[in-house]
């Protein structure tokens, strides 16, 4: 059983963007600011700017592989 209980009312995208996140999107959906400010962040980071999506992706896969976390 979870600490943090989810917020299985949180509306997710459907395109399956953040399926391996979904778990840490519902705890932080406890506290909906949390949650708004870090989906600003992610969009920012991920979604926007002139890097390449590929790129990005690339990054965040290596940056797990550097600290041993599943991504």
């Amino acid at each position: 059983m979870p600490r943090i209980p989810f917020d299985n009312n949180l509306p997710l995208p459907l395109d399956g963007s953040i399926a391996t996140m979904e778990t840490l999107f519902r705890a932080m959906a406890q506290r909906p600011q949390l949650t708004e400010h870090t989906m600003r962040l992610v969009t920012a980071a991920m979604r926007e700017g002139t890097i390449e999506p590929q790129l990005k992706e690339l990054l965040a896969v290596r940056v797990s592989q550097v600290n041993h976390c599943y991504y």
